[in-house]
């Protein structure tokens, strides 16, 4: 390998039609490259830890004059570019490093998942899917509270998980066709459809006449509520909550969900339920709830490790998106973090996406719980072909 690579970046489409960054490490005419998603629903422990003013131009300067940069450890780049990069160029490089050694070690860009298990010794295994159906919240233009409807198939194999979430994903297009007409069809930001409406009992009304259309019984309701973006503190420095036009307390709210969770009993997953900084919401829908679904924090705990051992007692599954964490070194820390402290781990796509298919190797690779790669359509069938084909590596199907 030669001692001097050239490291540098440039600007590629999210699937919104905004620009991300694309971090390159170019070798001999060989790339290894990478980009950072960018979320819309971002936490404030998200928007502390987003370091924007350094010097992108300084950065690459620093990069291309070290002299050994191919021979440091992953964890020792990512330590390197993250003090000298921004936060959105350091996770885009990082991301680069995993490809270029996986490189070093003998596998291709298609075994990037056999790499990761093999360095951390886990069994290959193929994630549960969580797909996104319905779209609310910020990622759509209706007056949904909650952000996203999702399912979550229950099938042990991927393509049949996948092709589930493709056909109640198509059920649900007709449905809102009969229902509320062709103009109905928008579409949110993580590709689920957007119909105008506003009550959340409706929006999971419509997901589970989907599911009942060819799927009865095949698989579970997930619902992302991003509950950052409908609270608001009162005069007396607690939480109030607007949903269905109506306000609640955190104590109603929690009420509220367990009443959700008695009228659809196929929901079993219930992420950032409360703001992130109303610890009382999250201490109480965990000891009423948390035997029965999955709590799932995300803006809680930023994918950061301080974070997770600060909170963990509020949870039983933690969302991990490696923009949040700065690196796949510390992406690693917080999985390894959850699986030895019993937390179910969600290997996450953010809302504005692009074409890269590297979370499907994490999830397999790691062996990760689930993994949440937005609607079975358009722009996120790169990530459920990606889990398709890896399965068929594993179990050699062919």
């Amino acid at each position: 390998m030669p001692q001097y690579p050239k490291l540098y970046t440039r600007q590629v489409l999210l699937s919104t039609g905004e620009f991300t960054t694309e971090a390159v490490i170019r070798i001999n005419g060989t790339e290894f490259y990478d980009t950072v998603p960018i979320g819309l629903t971002v936490g404030l422990k998200e928007q502390q830890s987003c370091r924007g003013d350094i010097n992108n131009k300084n950065c690459l300067s620093r990069l291309n004059s070290y002299q050994n940069i191919l021979g440091l450890t992953q964890e020792k780049f990512d330590k390197f570019v993250g003090n000298i990069c921004n936060a959105q160029t350091s996770v885009a490089f990082s991301l680069a490093y995993l490809k270029y050694e996986a490189y070093k070690h003998g596998f291709t860009e298609k075994q990037i998942f056999k790499f990761l298990a093999q360095k951390f010794n886990k069994a290959t295994m193929p994630p549960k899917i969580i797909s996104n159906i319905l779209n609310g919240g910020k990622h759509s233009e209706n007056r949904l509270a909650f952000c996203e409807f999702m399912i979550i198939p229950q099938d042990i194999n991927i393509e049949k998980n996948v092709r589930i979430a493709s056909e109640i994903y198509l059920d649900l297009k007709n449905i809102l066709i009969n229902k509320l007409g062709n103009n109905c069809l928008y579409i949110g930001r993580e590709g689920g459809f957007s119909p105008l409406i506003s009550n959340v009992e409706i929006a999971i009304s419509l997901l589970n006449s989907a599911i009942l259309k060819r799927n009865k019984g095949r698989c579970h309701i997930a619902i992302d509520v991003a509950a950052n973006s409908f609270s608001q503190l009162n005069n007396d420095g607690e939480y109030v909550y607007a949903v269905n036009e109506k306000f609640y307390t955190t104590s109603n709210l929690v009420k509220y969900y367990s009443y959700l969770l008695n009228k659809f009993p196929t929901i079993t997953y219930l992420e950032d339920p409360f703001h992130e900084n109303d610890i009382d919401g999250w201490q109480q829908i965990k000891d009423i709830l948390g035997d029965k679904i999955l709590i799932v924090a995300d803006d809680l705990t930023n994918s950061t490790l301080l974070y997770l051992k600060k909170h963990n007692k509020y949870f039983n599954a933690c969302i991990l998106k490696a923009d949040q964490a700065g690196s796949i070194s510390k992406l690693i820390e917080s999985y390894k973090f959850c699986v030895k402290n019993n937390i179910k781990t969600v290997i996450s796509q953010r809302s504005g996406e692009t074409d890269s298919d590297i979370i499907a190797h994490l999830a397999v690779g790691l062996g990760s719980d689930y993994i949440k790669a937005g609607a079975p359509a358009r722009e996120r069938i790169i990530k459920y072909n990606s889990l398709i084909r890896m399965e068929d590596l594993v179990y050699d199907r062919n």
